[in-house]
């Protein structure tokens, strides 16, 4: 949890406010670190309620007010209102923190650099921001203020269902809250889902990828072995073998279909493993060596392999545990690698991106002795896709047959 003097956040004003979407109460909070003062729109009665549906909505002064087409905020901010309104009870906080936290006038500034070809997270780090600087304790104390017991949340956003945790609000579940994508825009929701890992599916913009259709098919199977969960790897690398990010949009949407497929995502945290589950119900748990000193949050501890590390196998079956029948691994050339010397996964997607990086080490690649089995590929925009079943060198295990 963060370390900070907690301030007095308190009710200045609140009247009735009736609008398109029903009857609300709309409560102005000053007297916050930050000195801005927060609105909390309410329908019913929310004090001492359990799973009350509730956005965070952080201002957008482009989208929400002038209709802007280079975001999603403006229609998010509708379809939470109108969901509140249909509900018996609920509540919108609106955060004045605008620009994801930097500001109208360098929000402005980064939409000049994304003409200029910067996606929104570079142009923020561009202007030296961080790529979403916004805070959430203060929404937190708001909804203490208001009684509210518990939360639905309706977010895309797993940092806003971790911080808001982390400030100690219960969490129910994550209801989605997903606008239609269109050319305006696509680019920047694209780039949410890559480099801040929301959770859209595209669903109304994403294209099939039928190459895949029989990897799909499987994974409403079950997992197979029992003993652990069925085991995707997805990894992006350079012609030479190096890790990338994939650089076309058409991998994106790869990306974001393979993690909806898939029940959670693992990913590497320094010494730790984090797990995402897909529906994003519980906050994403760590994974750690049993007895090492743990980040904040819900932490596994598992055993130490030979090295040191954590025992994939181990860790697995505890994921197991947790309910993940299937489990995308979307991790660096190490964890990969580990997972193909364990002969811990079933299939692999790997993404090569045209374009050569430097690698340190002499050893090659690091992927492991683990080869493709009836591989395939496939162009995607401007990248490549090789992908398959996998079968450990020596192993008579039958692997599934990749369609197309």
């Amino acid at each position: 949890m963060k370390t900070r003097t907690a301030p007095v956040v308190h009710e200045l004003v609140s009247t009735r406010l009736p609008n398109r979407f029903g009857d609300f109460v709309i409560h102005c909070y000053g007297g916050t670190q930050d000195d801005k003062q927060h609105l909390a729109l309410v329908k019913g009665e929310v004090r001492g309620q359990e799973g009350v549906l509730a956005r965070v909505h952080s201002e957008c002064l482009t989208g929400d007010v002038f209709g802007s087409r280079r975001c999603d905020c403006g229609e998010q901010l509708d379809l939470a209102l109108s969901a509140i309104g249909e509900a018996e009870c609920g509540v919108l906080l609106y955060l004045r923190q605008e620009g994801r936290g930097i500001g109208l006038v360098q929000k402005l500034r980064a939409y000049n650099l994304q003409d200029e070809g910067l996606d929104t997270v570079e142009a923020n780090l561009r202007l030296g921001h961080q790529a979403d600087e916004r805070d959430y304790y203060v929404a937190a104390r708001i909804l203490e203020d208001l009684g509210v017991k518990s939360v639905r949340l309706m977010t895309n956003n797993p940092k806003k269902l971790d911080e808001l945790r982390r400030y100690g609000i219960p969490i129910g579940a994550r209801v989605p809250i997903e606008a239609p994508s269109h050319p305006e825009n696509v680019r920047y929701l694209r780039a949410k889902v890559e480099k801040m890992a929301h959770m859209l599916s595209f669903e109304r913009k994403r294209p099939r990828f039928p190459f895949l259709d029989t990897l799909f098919e499987r994974l409403a199977e079950g997992p197979l072995p029992p003993a652990r969960p069925f085991v995707t790897l997805s990894h992006a690398q350079s012609l030479g073998g190096g890790d990338a990010q994939a650089s076309g949009p058409e991998a994106c949407e790869l990306s974001a279909a393979l993690r909806a497929a898939h029940d959670a995502v693992l990913q590497p945290a320094g010494p730790e493993l984090r797990l995402a589950l897909r529906d994003g119900s519980k906050a994403p748990v760590r994974l750690a060596v049993a007895g090492t000193p743990a980040t904040a949050g819900d932490v596994v501890a598992v055993p130490a392999d030979a090295r040191g590390g954590i025992d994939l196998a181990a860790a697995l079956a505890a994921i197991l545990g947790l309910g993940v029948r299937s489990l995308l691994v979307d991790g660096d050339a190490g964890l990969i690698g580990r997972f193909l010397e364990g002969a811990l996964a079933d299939y692999c997607v790997i993404t090569v991106v045209p374009q050569f990086r430097g690698q340190t080490g002499t050893g090659g690649s690091g992927l492991g002795s683990a080869r493709i089995a009836d591989c395939g590929c496939q162009p995607l925009g401007r990248d490549l896709v090789v992908y398959g079943p996998l079968r450990a060198e020596g192993s008579k295990v039958p692997a599934i047959t990749p369609a197309g």
